[in-house]
């Protein structure tokens, strides 16, 4: 056998090994994504969406419901999805053409809630941030004081806290100055995120 038909049966060999394992991945999360069909009572969708629901990304499933039921059913799911796996809410305001009404729910793979940013692509990118610089920031917060990351698109995520920041006035700022857009466009002042934050003891973080 001469080195050339060596060298193209080793590429075929790759090849099918590769879309071997492609095959393998997707059956697996179609598995877990069973999850998110018997708990919604809909036909799932081979991807989710990123861009303000513009893009699909086939590396992930999701249904889309009317946003009043979308936490429940997260919360649902979560409880029964399996290891190596993660729930979120996904787009909430779709951009496509024509655009779909309603909010995204998410299953795709993932070994921490920090893939949810890359399942979604979450960026700051008027701010220069793209996704894995935000993923520093929330696992810094995740140490600290505990966070849980339930919903991810484009230009905005949404996180619960675990546990009450001890200095709420410091973390207020450091959360105003990591996203500026929530107080320059939202609350008005530090002071009041400080006192939303204590109240909801949650985190809506949004870039322009």
């Amino acid at each position: 056998m001469t080195y050339e038909k060596i060298g193209r049966w080793l590429l075929a060999f790759a090849f099918i090994a590769c879309a071997s394992n492609l095959w393998a991945a997707n059956s697996a999360l179609d598995e877990a994504a069973q999850v998110l069909e018997q708990e919604s009572g809909l036909k799932l969708r081979a991807y989710s969406t990123r861009d303000f629901g513009r893009e699909e990304y086939s590396g992930a499933r999701s249904v889309v419901v009317e946003e009043a039921r979308a936490v429940p059913l997260l919360k649902s799911v979560r409880a029964h999805l399996p290891k190596g796996y993660v729930a979120f809410i996904g787009t909430q305001r779709s951009l496509a053409e024509p655009p779909v009404n309603g909010a995204e729910v998410v299953v795709g793979p993932g070994q921490s809630q920090f893939d949810i940013l890359r399942i979604a692509a979450s960026d700051a990118i008027n701010y220069g941030k793209e996704a894995e610089d935000l993923i520093k920031v929330l696992q810094g917060w995740d140490h600290q004081i505990g966070i849980d990351i339930y919903a991810a698109q484009t230009d905005t995520i949404q996180l619960k806290l675990t546990s009450r920041p001890k200095d709420l006035k410091a973390f207020a700022e450091a959360v105003y100055k990591f996203c500026p857009d929530i107080v320059d466009q939202g609350t008005g002042s530090v002071d009041d995120l400080a006192k939303e934050i204590d109240a909801a003891q949650e985190v809506y973080l949004w870039w322009d």
